[in-house]
C-alpha cells in the first residue's frame, strides 16, 4: 500500500510539472498571453528635442572647445530667440573631434579642437541647445596630399588645386563616400540629432577642362554630376537612424531657373530628394552685381533674400528650408537692420527657421532678441 501511495504521488507531481511546461512552452497560446495590468515603460524622450522653429548660429569647433567664448555665445542664445548651434565636425578635411578613423590619422587630418566631447554635449543638453553637426564633404586639404589617387587631379596626376588653393576629393570615388560616411557615423554616435552636409558638390573654382576625375571611368557614360551627388547623398541617408535629420547647404544662386547646377552637381531636379531639409546660402554679398536686376545685392538684403528664397519655394514645392543668412561685413556693413531685413523677407514667405553665419562667430544679438514683430500683418478686413 505504501508503494502504491508513493507512485500515485509521483504521478501527480509529473502531471503538475507537465501542465506548467505546457503553459509556458514556446509557441503555446498561453506563452503569448500578456500580463494583464502590466504597464509598458514610457519611451525615453530624445536627448535633443527639435525646437518648433530651429534658429541658430555657426560655431567653429575651436570656439565650441573654448570655455570663455563658448559661454558668451550660449548666453546670447539664452537671451535671444536662438536655440541651435551648427558645430564643425569636419571642415576642409580637418577632423576636429577624435573620430578614431584610420585614414584621418594616416592623412594627418586630426586637428583636435574638442578635447572633452562628452562634456560639450552634456553642456548643450543642459542648456537646451539643439546641436547640428557640420560635415564638409568633398573639399579636403589632407587626403589628396596623402593619396592623390582619391583626389580631383590635374593633367599630370597630381592633386588639382582650386583658384583659392584648396584641394578636393573625387566625388566619383566611392572609397571617399565611405570615408565621409564614417565621419557621419561618428557624429551620430556622439549624439548629434542632425547632420548637415556642406560642400556636397563638385569643385567650381576653376576650368572644368583642367579637372580630371580618376574614378569617373567606373560610372556609366552620360552620368551627370548631379546624379553622382544625389547617389552620394542617398548613400549617407541610408546609413542614418530614422530619427536623425539630414540637411544640406546649397548655393543660393542655384534656385534661378537659368543657372541649373553650374556644373557642381546641385541641379534642383536631383539634389533635394535625399535630404530632410535644405539650407540655401543666400548671403546678399555673394550675388553678382545686377543679379535679379539689383545693382548692388549687398546693399539690398531684404530684396535679395525675398526673391532668391521665393525661387527656392517655387522649385522645392514644400520641402522644408532653413536658410543661412549674412551676419558679417562684405560689400556692406551688416548690423541689426540688415540681419532683420533678411529675416523679414523669410517671414514674408512663411519661413520661420534660419541660421546666421559669421566665420569669426561674432554676431548681432540685438537683431534676434525677438523677431515676432516682423511677422506679416494680417490683411485688414473691408
Amino acid at each position: 500500500m505504501k508503494h502504491r501511495s508513493f507512485f500515485v504521488s509521483l504521478l501527480i507531481v509529473f502531471a503538475l510539472v507537465g501542465c506548467q511546461a505546457q503553459k509556458t512552452a514556446p509557441g503555446s497560446t498561453a506563452a503569448l498571453t500578456p500580463n494583464i495590468g502590466k504597464k509598458e515603460p514610457a519611451p525615453k524622450p530624445p536627448r535633443f528635442p527639435k525646437p518648433k522653429h530651429v534658429r541658430g548660429i555657426y560655431m567653429t569647433a575651436w570656439i565650441a572647445g573654448a570655455t570663455k567664448k563658448r559661454a558668451e555665445l550660449l548666453k546670447m542664445l539664452k537671451d535671444t530667440e536662438l536655440n541651435a548651434v551648427v558645430i564643425d565636425v569636419r571642415d576642409d578635411g580637418d577632423q576636429y573631434w577624435e573620430t578614431g578613423i584610420e585614414l584621418s590619422k594616416r592623412a594627418k587630418a586630426n586637428n583636435l579642437a574638442i578635447v572633452k566631447p562628452d562634456d560639450l554635449m552634456q553642456l548643450l543638453e543642459d542648456e537646451k541647445v539643439y546641436p547640428i553637426a557640420r560635415v564638409a564633404c568633398f573639399i579636403d586639404g589632407n587626403v589628396p596630399k596623402y593619396d592623390p589617387s582619391r583626389a580631383v587631379q590635374d593633367a599630370n596626376g597630381n592633386a588639382w588645386v582650386e583658384r583659392n588653393g584648396r584641394l578636393w576629393l573625387d566625388p566619383y570615388n566611392k572609397k571617399n563616400w565611405e570615408y565621409l560616411g564614417q565621419v557621419v557615423d561618428f557624429a551620430v554616435k556622439q549624439g548629434f540629432p542632425e547632420v548637415q552636409l556642406d560642400y556636397v558638390r563638385f569643385p567650381g573654382g576653376g576650368k572644368k577642362s583642367s579637372m580630371h576625375f580618376p574614378a569617373k571611368k567606373d560610372w556609366p557614360a552620360g552620368t551627370t554630376e548631379s546624379q553622382v551627388i544625389q547617389q552620394f547623398a542617398e548613400f549617407i541617408q541610408k546609413r542614418l537612424p530614422k530619427d536623425v535629420v539630414l540637411s544640406a547647404d546649397i548655393f543660393g544662386i542655384v534656385s534661378s531657373n537659368t543657372t541649373k547646377d553650374q556644373g557642381i552637381g546641385q541641379d534642383m531636379d536631383f539634389f533635394p530628394k535625399p535630404f530632410d531639409l535644405l539650407c540655401p546660402m543666400v548671403y546678399p554679398s555673394h550675388y553678382a552685381k545686377g543679379e535679379y536686376g539689383i545693382a548692388n545685392p549687398a546693399l539690398a538684403p531684404y530684396e535679395i533674400v525675398l526673391v532668391s528664397m521665393g525661387d527656392f519655394a517655387k522649385v522645392l514645392k514644400g520641402k522644408p528650408m532653413r536658410p543661412w543668412l549674412q551676419d558679417f561685413d562684405l560689400g556692406a556693413q551688416y548690423g541689426k537692420d540688415e540681419v532683420r531685413a533678411q529675416i523679414k523677407a523669410l517671414k514674408q514667405l512663411g519661413i520661420q527657421e534660419y541660421l546666421l553665419w559669421n566665420a569669426r562667430n561674432v554676431y548681432t544679438p540685438d537683431a534676434v532678441v525677438d523677431t515676432s514683430d516682423l511677422d506679416p500683418k494680417p490683411a485688414a478686413k473691408n
